[in-house]
């Protein structure tokens, strides 16, 4: 289930990438400082921010984009996102101290043999400040559910799933100064139809630290080195199949914002995965990497950033013909208040 699992992803990953410059420094919003994006992480921090965003979605994405905006109200915080994270809507509020981000969605359409499919989710995730790492430490929680159901008859396919998350981030006057980030997510899923049935528990874990300084008057750093495990379960009729593990052993990721003059910012980044899995008798070892690069152009409050096309770097452009590698990838404009 998409929409469930977000609050997992959220709080247990963070990777969930929907702004170009998360995306280029690495994908993890719990590497984020002084950056709105760093709510859908710790909602604790909603806020500190007002702004009106309005993102574009990569050629992969099944998304049509998303658009946003928080505002401050004396010491209480409003704000609303459309279609962000697949969800219909988010709603968010902080009365100072603490915030939270409840976020639905509902879909329910027929197709040419008059079979509908319905869909709910529903997610809710909390954050504060606590005394319990370094200068102070951000404290997140998460729960979600959704369900999906397809009214085919003799047939009549369901599935559902319940996800809850929690995650702390220490902050740290030292080189490392995001110590530790500790993330747990937990996701039952229930599967099946009139004739078979069938549950998949997962539990995940990982620890990590992360850096993000200035390192030049106009040079700013993120990086993040992370290990954990995750564990896959079967119950119902698959219970007899083997659970599988998944060992992180590191993800790596790192970027670098390079302000160029008054209004030009670019881009780089990078992420490494190395995993180990393991099936009963069956195991791998595999590694990936991936590199991203972009740009922003800032002027006073206003800034529009945008990756550059992995197509276009590849392949560079086309001058007559073809199918145009066009050099911005995905775009968003922000103006913060």
């Amino acid at each position: 289930m998409r929409k469930a699992l977000t609050v997992l992803v959220m709080l247990a990953v963070a990777a969930f990438a929907s702004d170009p410059r998360l995306i280029v420094l690495g994908g993890d919003a719990r590497l984020m400082l002084d950056d709105y994006l760093e709510m859908w992480a710790y909602p604790g921090v909603i806020g500190d921010y007002e702004f009106v965003t309005g993102s574009s979605e990569s050629t992969e994405s099944v998304s049509d984009g998303w658009f946003g905006m928080t505002k401050n109200f004396g010491e209480t915080t409003f704000g609303l996102t459309i279609n962000h994270n697949d969800y219909m809507h988010e709603f968010i509020f902080s009365p100072g101290g603490w915030g939270a981000i409840l976020s639905i969605d509902y879909n329910k359409g027929t197709n040419e043999e008059q079979n509908y499919q319905k869909e709910t989710a529903i997610g809710l995730a909390w954050g504060t400040e606590i005394a319990l790492f370094g200068d102070y430490t951000d404290l997140a929680l998460g729960v979600g559910y959704g369900k999906t159901s397809i009214d085919i008859e003799e047939i009549n396919p369901y599935e559902g799933d319940l996800t809850a998350g929690a995650s702390v981030r220490g902050h740290q006057d030292a080189f490392l100064n995001l110590f530790p980030i500790i993330s747990v997510g937990l996701n039952q899923s229930s599967n099946g139809d009139d004739e078979n049935d069938y549950s998949i528990s997962t539990i995940s874990f990982d620890l990590g630290a992360g850096h993000n300084h200035m390192i030049a008057p106009k040079t700013q750093f993120v990086a993040g080195a992370f290990v954990g495990v995750s564990s896959l379960s079967y119950g119902g009729d698959y219970e007899d199949m083997d659970s599988q593990m998944t060992i992180t052993i590191p993800r790596l990721t790192g970027g670098v914002e390079q302000s160029i003059g008054k209004w030009f910012i670019l881009r780089a980044g990078a992420t490494s995965n190395t995993q180990y899995w393991s099936m009963g008798d069956s195991n791998e070892f595999s590694t990936s990497f991936n590199t991203n690069f972009g740009v922003g152009l800032k002027w006073d409050n206003f800034i529009l950033d945008a990756t550059i096309g992995e197509d276009f770097l590849h392949d560079g452009p086309y001058m007559v013909g073809g199918v145009g590698n066009g050099f911005l990838g995905q775009v968003a404009a922000t103006y913060n208040f």
